[in-house]
């Protein structure tokens, strides 16, 4: 494992401090976990399959939704 000297403010090297005696790590094990979340590879998304596919007792929902008169029931 390569060594590499990282420069920060003093304000920032606090917090980094505080952090990582709080969780009870290292600053240098700290910043690797930082890296690795900051570099890993973007999520995936999974594909939608089915969009506003759904049944409903109170049929017609979506045409009076703009209705000034419609007031949905609450939610329970």
């Amino acid at each position: 494992m390569r060594r590499l000297m990282i420069q920060a403010d003093e304000e920032l090297l606090e917090r980094a401090r505080r952090r990582a005696a709080e969780r009870g790590v290292s600053i240098a094990q700290l910043v690797r976990e930082a890296l690795e979340r900051e570099l890993a590879p973007p999520a995936v998304q999974p594909e939608i399959r089915c969009v506003g596919v759904f049944a409903s007792e109170n049929g017609g929902l979506s045409g009076r939704a703009s209705d000034d008169e419609y007031e949905p029931a609450p939610f329970r």
